[in-house]
């Protein structure tokens, strides 16, 4: 999420929320999040919308619309 500009703690708030794809746990030597490959993009998608004032009930209704294209 780095490359995305966002936090580790908002991508995994966001993804309880409904407004980030579910991630798979694995573990190799500790605990890790593995995300769908269009998880940054669509991380900053959120960010982006969160910044404009928008709310979550309205990102996930976008999301449902297929506003966010991967």
């Amino acid at each position: 999420m780095a490359a995305a500009g966002v936090g580790k703690a908002s991508v995994f708030r966001w993804a309880k929320l409904g407004v980030m794809p579910a991630f798979e746990t694995v573990y190799v030597r500790g605990r890790y999040a593995r995300w769908p490959l269009h998880a940054p993009a669509q991380a900053a998608w959120v960010d982006g919308k969160l910044q404009a004032g928008w709310t979550f009930e309205e990102i996930r209704k976008a999301l449902a619309r297929g506003e966010f294209k991967p």
